[in-house]
This record gives C-alpha cells, structure tokens and sequence, in this order.
C-alpha cells in the first residue's frame, strides 16, 4: 500500500552483507590515528620557537631551516619521544677555494692618496735621521 508506513522495509540490494531482517548491518568504527607533521627534506619553520614546536617522531631526527635568519635547527627526539636538546647552527656562504696558482701571486691592495703622503712622509723622516746618525760617527 502507497503511504502506509512499513516499519519492517526489506532490502533487496546487492549487499554481501546477509539478510538481517531489515536491520543495517553492524557498523565497524575505527579509531582515527593522531596526524602528525610531515617531515621531508626541507621544513620551514619561524624562529625558534617554530622549531620547538615541530612534533619529531620517537628516534628520529629533523632538519628545519629558519625562514627569518641565517640558521637552522636540528631536532630529535629519544625512542621513548622525549625530545632531546634543539641544535642551532649558523650558515653563511662560503667563497671559492684559494688555487696554488692563486697564493703565489700578490695579493693586491690599494691605499688612498693620504695614506700614500702620510708613508711617504714617514720614510722621509726615516732617511733624514740615518743621515743624521751616519754624520755623527764621522766626526
């Protein structure tokens, strides 16, 4: 009968669950796993209290790069999850390598037109003096 209220419906479905009467079948319920950050090659983290912050899986270690300084940290934790004392290091760009060819050569410097007078004026003294000495040994 349309409209009448069937309160035992059958189910004619293609379910490979058994006929149970009109009953659903038992829901299985899973308990959701905690997520926890992903650690790939290169975390950005702000400051150091953005490292502090970085869950590190038990026994393992992170490498997380700084995104406001030159530094970057390196946190680990023990097998038990205890994270262990947050490393800090500080990076900065290294020149290219000094050749044998390029140490035997002089180096270069410049001095300024006063600093040459002011050296200039210094030998002068310098000469004007051992003349001064040589002339006293002769007498």
């Amino acid at each position: 009968m349309a409209g009448y209220n069937n309160y035992f419906p059958q189910t004619y479905t293609n379910s490979p669950y058994l006929y149970s009467g009109g009953a659903a079948p038992a829901q299985t319920w899973t308990t959701p796993s905690p997520t926890q950050a992903q650690l790939g090659a290169i975390n950005w983290v702000q400051g150091e209290a953005g490292a502090r912050s970085v869950p590190v899986p038990p026994g393992q270690k992170a490498l997380l790069m700084d995104s406001e300084t030159n530094v970057f940290y390196v946190k680990s934790s023990d097998t038990s999850g205890m994270p262990l004392p947050l490393r800090i290091f500080e990076y900065k760009e290294v020149g290219k390598a000094v050749s044998e060819d390029d140490k035997a050569r002089p180096q270069s410097t410049f001095v300024t037109h006063e600093e040459l007078q002011q050296a200039l004026a210094e030998l002068k003294a310098e000469s004007t003096k051992k003349e001064d000495k040589s002339n006293e040994f002769i007498i």
